[in-house]
């Protein structure tokens, strides 16, 4: 993936031209990439790009700093290019507090020639990864942590409470990762290496709560004006016109997108990924035709389903374990990026925060609301967050102890963190925003980093602005797609009547037309009905096409060597999966891949 690395060390053995080039070789996805080196003893650093997204210049050296940045800026408003501006406000304040007015998804590196410093700084909703290493008498930092595990001095110890988060959650939760010397910078931080003390100091920029509205003071705004502006949003996204496309499914969320862009997306490249007959490509082909985009249906085949270990594979090497194979679509829009006509991609992640009752896995409910202690509120969170085992004791399962207390572990920090946010959210909102500044930050953008080895993507569902505005409503008013079909109505209205396809129903539908058609539309999905099939059909193609791979990896001898599983509940996990008694379909995609993550990173 594109992106920021360096290493900072008066000691040749951690900072040197040669260490710099093996860890950049390690970010080099295509070979048509554009890399820049900085070179200013004992500070070395290079920036990696998709060459048609490398101007403005993204490199600014003056006599006293240099700053590289990996991103985009949404409101600027100088004279100056985005890597130009923030220099300029740092020289302006002597201090990064001016981020908490930047709006973007970012990450920049800044050094300090006279004293020093390496300054490290992500966007506010950690839509940009960056992991860093404090080495001996040095300092390490790149874009992807497998640039980090490429220098010599990086312990490979590994972190089991990381790969209990993936074996409960399916993501790594706050900055863990798989190893215990390399963190992920966390959201809306600045984290600052001196080099002549030696010594990191983090520090956050804006604080997370912001975004949202206290409990009990929420707003009764109108509809219309949120979504005005959700379409401001979207079109201060609209640079670089000849290099953007749309991903279209037969949802709300890419609908709501497509709709604010207006006389925008006439013309724009558009595609939509499924089973063939799908019910996502029926609707998204009328929506294309009534918005004017150049649509292309690309179809999930059973060639593109038959090789699960390379399948696997890719998504291990390119999300440095932080993402498996849950829905095995990535490898034929992978495929398809490589060819496709734009750079830059409009996607539809983050809508579930305006529909609280969809946010998957923390979906708000009426227990939710209605829920003010937080050790009932926290045993409804670890019920829904519990994606990968919920209904198998850790302590039969597992045989290293750190795994064992498992559960244990993860709801002491979870009582931890919801009675800390209880004191100023309501309780949907706390789920909201275990959704926003975990889920996405993690799970989502561990995802949209293996696309990113081919395009950009950008994400009018976490426009700042928009955020704040939303959750200043109640939360029934942003309930299940409210403010989608609004945005629909208010900027595309001929979208309206092309139904839903999580409902069947158009958007203006009433609500006993919406309760039969969602009813009838749900068992033509399930008789998989030519027209209203699901898009993927993960856990049959798990029986079909990936049981011999999974079998081969989980039962291989070097897996049970490592000592993770109890080889007798491994294999009822994966009998009661394969004959469909059970659905352990996230176990075993997470499984698979953390063997596959081991092979690759650390044998």
């Amino acid at each position: 993936m594109p992106g920021l690395v360096g290493v900072c060390s008066e000691r040749e053995d951690i900072a040197s031209q040669s260490i710099l080039n093996k860890l950049v070789e390690s970010l080099k996805h295509r070979q048509d990439y554009q890399i820049e080196l900085i070179k200013y003893p004992p500070f070395w650093g290079s920036l990696i790009l998709i060459k048609e997204l490398a101007k403005p210049k993204k490199i600014i050296e003056d006599r006293d700093f240099i700053i590289f940045l990996d991103g985009e800026l949404y409101n600027n408003q100088s004279q100056f290019n985005d890597a130009q501006y923030i220099l300029t406000l740092f020289k302006q304040h002597k201090n990064f507090s001016f981020l908490s007015d930047v709006e973007g998804i970012f990450s920049f590196c800044l050094y300090d020639k006279a004293s020093q410093k390496v300054y490290l700084a992500v966007d506010k909703f950690g839509l940009k990864s960056l992991y860093y290493a404090k080495l001996d008498k040095g300092f390490v930092f790149a874009s992807e942590l497998k640039a980090i595990l490429r220098h010599p001095q990086v312990k490979k110890a590994i972190d089991w409470k990381t790969i209990g988060d993936l074996l409960f959650f399916s993501f790594a939760t706050g900055d863990k990762t798989l190893i215990k010397g390399a963190k992920l910078l966390p959201q809306a931080s600045v984290l600052g290496y001196s080099l002549k003390e030696d010594s990191l100091e983090l520090s956050s920029y804006w604080d997370t709560l912001s975004v949202f509205t206290p409990k009990g003071e929420y707003q009764d705004i109108a509809l219309n004006e949120i979504a005005e502006i959700f379409r401001e949003g979207v079109h201060k996204r609209v640079k670089n016109r000849e290099l953007l496309g749309i991903s279209l499914s037969g949802g709300l969320d890419s609908r709501s997108i497509l709709a604010a862009l207006g006389g925008e997306a006439q013309g724009l490249p558009s595609y939509t990924l499924g089973l063939p007959s799908c019910e996502d490509e029926r609707l998204s082909a009328r929506m294309a035709q009534i918005a004017g985009t150049r649509h292309e249906f690309l179809p999930i085949t059973e060639d593109s389903l038959r090789d699960f270990v390379s399948l696997a594979k890719t998504l291990v090497y390119y999300s440095d374990g932080f993402y498996f194979p849950h829905e095995s679509t990535e490898k034929v829009a992978l495929d398809y990026f490589k060819r496709a006509p734009f750079k830059i991609l409009f996607r539809g992640h983050g809508g579930e925060l305006a529909k609280a009752s969809l946010a998957f896995p923390v979906q708000v409910d009426k227990q939710v609301l209605n829920s003010d202690s937080p050790l009932t509120l926290t045993e409804i969170f670890l019920r829904k967050a519990n994606l990968v085992l919920p209904d198998i004791a850790p302590e039969k399962f597992f045989l290293i102890e750190d795994l064992k207390r498992l559960p244990a572990r993860i709801k002491e920090e979870s009582l931890s963190k919801i009675s800390s946010l209880l004191e100023n959210l309501s309780p949907g909102d706390v789920f909201l925003h275990f959704y926003l500044f975990e889920y996405m930050s993690r799970q989502v953008v561990s995802s949209l980093n293996i696309f990113r080895t081919q395009i950009e993507v950008r994400l009018p569902f976490t426009d700042e602005v928009f955020l704040k505005k939303l959750f200043s409503l109640p939360i029934e008013k942003r309930w299940e797609g409210e403010i989608h079909i609004e945005i629909v109505k208010t900027c595309m209205p001929a979208l309206v009547k092309v139904p839903n396809s999580n409902t069947g129903a158009p958007l203006d539908a009433g609500k006993l037309r919406l309760w039969l058609t969602d009813k009838f539309n749900s068992l033509l999905k399930k008789l998989s009905v030519p027209g209203f099939r699901h898009y993927t059909e993960f856990d049959k193609w798990q029986r079909k096409y990936f049981r011999e791979a999974l079998e081969q990896i989980l039962f291989d001898k070097k897996t049970l060597d490592r000592g993770i599983y109890e080889p007798r509940v491994l294999k009822e996990v994966f009998d009661a999966h394969i004959t469909g008694k059970k659905n352990y379909a996230r176990f075993l995609g997470t499984a698979a891949g953390l063997e596959l993550w081991f092979r690759e990173f650390l044998d």
